[in-house]
């Protein structure tokens, strides 16, 4: 009988038996130190992690207490017989899981869900994360010609599957849309589950694990269902109730007080409204394929796989489905640890230093402010960062992100009393008690050693599986990639209209990291099921000032939803300083990283974008100056281009600004325009300048009539073969040139 998932481990005071727990057999065994023989083992209640070992007096195994996670007991077990260990009590602890969330768990960790026993699924996804291995299981094969191997597959996490349908690379288990897979590329395929209930999307994942990942193709049992794999169907409900019950972790490194770092801020802007995915001109940015709520996405033309999220990356080193990223005999050629480094990683797979703060801070469920703690005492209490917590932790609880709770003890000589106290309307109460006390009055008790105090910001009642984290996202259908991300804009009413799910009656707005005074509707229906899953937000004022804002909506004493992109153009925009340009328009090595990267960095922070047609253009290349090296003219201008994404706002006056010179006297043009697809003008034209062998500085000053979050500055230039250099490219607020 297998003894799976070996957890923990104690060795006897006389060094010659380990005592060990089996998570995954539901055992505790006894082994010979010396030669590694099992010497005998005694079942305990699920999930048995802990282990806490006493020895006699001879150094012998006496007994031991080991805590069982899942079932959330304890067994005490005497060990005076190694070769029969006997369980002699079990003690049950208080445990408020959903019973089904329990069942399922157990069921995860379950090595008795696989034909041999000898794994679960948890030995592939360790706390519902990745093993981060490659596979070669049983994943389709492709329906074009060429398609003749079974593709490997990197595990994928459990975390945070709810609302991420369909739930793998492959775009098949789980899926309530239809279209294209991996196994239908070009054809559309019916759904599997229904859209409407998530846990049948998860069911159809559990069994198609059970059937095939978990189970002997040779000799595969039946359940009560007559479906392949074991585990019965009350069983299989519950497993899938559980994968979609399991959260993300709270953001990495998110402020406490809640609020975006202005980098965070910038990589969400970045992750969806520049394009760093690619060099072509017309790709799509980050953010039309990993889409909000989630940055998830389904039915990806021309392949069928699903884009997955990039929540989490900060805890996965391997990336991509088959990980050709991380072949370690390739990482010297850029320089890479061949730890793999998370954060590395990930730039060199396309993100950017902003795009990695809007991964380590973005909300996936909790405040800033939950689970920060700041203890009171004779050493902390009167230290500013103590009063910065402090205030961060009140205002979060003030506005109901967060319950605050303190516990400690009161202290008189040698003697101490246990103190718990909440933080109520200003004052911190006793929780056992009518007594109150000021903060002033905790911190004076704490800087006179009469009181030592932890307090911590903890989550609300309404946190479970009955509870989900709400969901926010432009409207749109929630799978669907798209060439364009689109953003609310705050209405000349003070509104917003977004879709929104698992929004419920009572829920309030945060805009910034703060509360702002709002009502939650549905446009029609009545929370929390909204027609068309449409939410209508209702300001009392607009936020200052107009630009770009990170709204959030937190369920009464729950969770709190993503952070979602809206835009307002209702407050004056405060200016923006300096070239428009993200990327800069110097072109030099030492500059051409995102915020000052060393020269050599693998990463360069190069946005430009290009269009290069075969037999017009040799080649585009940047390096003190961009280079463009012609072939022929072509009919079409823009058939040789360089452009580059910005932000423009109706109304404002902008100035272009850039050096040019030509290998013989030929025109170019500059512009701007709506970007992809429709490519519109927004310069009022398109600015033809007569280029010499000598570098002149040029200057086009124009008024946008719209605003355009993804407009670009483009240069065509194929309008003569001679080759094209330029350097300080900038476009500025107003009507002069500033520092490229």
């Amino acid at each position: 009988m297998a003894l799976a998932t070996p957890f923990g481990i104690e060795i006897s005071d006389d060094d010659a038996t380990l005592v060990v727990t089996a998570a995954g057999s539901d055992q505790v065994f006894t082994l010979d130190a010396e030669t590694g023989d099992v010497l005998g083992r005694v079942a305990v209640d699920e999930v048995p992690r802990g282990v806490a070992l006493e020895s006699d007096d001879t150094g012998a195994p006496a007994g031991a207490w080991v805590l069982n996670v899942v079932a959330n007991t304890v067994s005490v077990v005497d060990l005076t017989s190694v070769a029969n260990p006997t369980v002699i009590d079990t003690i049950v602890l208080e445990d408020p899981t959903h019973p089904d969330v329990k069942l399922g768990r157990m069921a995860f960790n379950d090595a008795d869900a696989s034909s041999t026993g000898t794994f679960s699924c948890e030995s592939c996804h360790p706390d519902n994360h990745t093993d981060q291995l490659i596979w070669v299981l049983q994943t389709p094969i492709c329906d074009v010609d060429g398609c003749t191997q079974i593709p490997p597959r990197l595990t994928m996490p459990v975390r945070g599957l709810r609302d991420t349908q369909p739930y793998h690379w492959d775009g098949i288990p789980g899926d309530p849309y239809g279209g294209n897979n991996t196994a239908s590329i070009n054809a559309a395929v019916e759904p599997n589950c229904d859209v409407g209930d998530e846990e049948s999307c998860a069911r159809v994942l559990v069994d198609g694990s059970l059937a095939t990942t978990m189970c002997d193709p040779d000799d595969c049992p039946v359940n009560d269902e007559g479906k392949e794999g074991l585990l019965d169907s009350d069983v299989r409900d519950a497993l899938a109730r559980y994968i979609l019950s399991v959260p993300y972790p709270p953001a990495q490194t998110r402020p406490f007080d809640n609020e975006l770092t202005q980098r965070a801020r910038d990589g969400f802007f970045e992750f969806s409204f520049i394009n760093d995915s690619g060099e072509s001109t017309g790709a799509q940015t980050c953010g039309d394929c990993h889409k909000m709520p989630f940055l998830v996405s389904s039915n990806t033309p021309g392949t069928g796989m699903d884009a997955p999220t990039w929540r989490g990356a900060y805890d996965r080193f391997i990336i991509t489905p088959q990980a050709r990223t991380n072949v370690i005999d390739l990482m010297r050629l850029v320089n890479m640890d061949d730890t793999f480094p998370e954060r590395n990683i990930w730039l060199l797979g396309g993100a950017s230093p902003d795009i990695w703060e809007m991964v380590v801070q973005g909300g996936t469920g909790f405040s800033g402010s939950f689970a920060r703690q700041t203890t009171l005492n004779t050493a902390t209490a009167d230290l500013p960062l103590t009063g910065h917590i402090l205030d961060a932790l009140e205002t979060s609880d003030t506005e109901g992100a967060i319950l605050l709770q303190a516990e400690g003890a009161r202290v008189d000589g040698d003697q101490g009393t246990a103190v718990a106290l909440e933080f109520d309307d200003g004052l911190y109460r006793e929780r056992e008690g009518t007594a109150t006390y000021s903060r002033s009055q905790l911190i004076q008790s704490a800087a006179n050693g009469e009181l030592v105090l932890t307090l911590t910001g903890r989550t609300g009642l309404y946190v479970d599986v009955d509870h989900p984290q709400p969901a926010l996202w432009p409207v749109a259908a929630i799978h669907s990639q798209t060439r364009n991300v689109g953003l609310a804009f705050l209405s000349d009413e003070l509104t917003l209209r977004i879709n929104g799910r698992h929004v419920r009656d009572g829920a309030f707005a945060t805009i910034d990291g703060r509360r702002v005074d709002a009502r939650i509707r549905c446009e029609i229906g009545t929370l929390p099921d909204c027609d068309g899953e449409v939410l209508i937000v209702e300001l009392d004022s607009a936020p200052d000032p107009g630009g770009l804002h990170f709204l959030q909506i937190q369920n009464p004493n729950g969770l709190v939803s993503n952070d979602m992109m809206i835009f307002n153009e209702q407050s004056p925009l405060d200016p923006r300083p300096g070239n428009l340009i993200t990327s800069g328009g110097t072109f030099t090595p030492s500059l051409f990283s995102s915020h000052n990267e060393a020269p050599d960095s693998f990463r360069k922070r190069n946005n430009w974008n290009t269009v290069e047609f075969d037999g017009v253009v040799a080649d585009i290349s940047w390096n003190n100056e961009v280079n463009i090296d012609m072939i022929r003219a072509a009919n079409r201008p823009w058939e040789s281009q360089i452009s580059h994404a910005v932000t423009v706002i109706g109304g404002q006056e902008y100035t272009l600004c850039y050096d040019a010179k030509a290998r013989a006297n030929r025109p170019m043009t500059a512009y701007t325009d709506t970007n992809m697809d429709r490519w519109e003008n927004t310069s009022g034209q398109q600015f033809r300048v007569d280029l010499t062998t000598q570098y002149q500085t040029f200057k086009h000053t124009f008024t946008i009539a719209e605003t355009d979050l993804r407009g670009r500055v483009a240069f065509d230039l194929a309008q003569s073969p001679h080759d094209v250099q330029m350097d300080n490219i900038g476009l500025y607020e107003g009507s002069e040139c500033g520092d490229p």
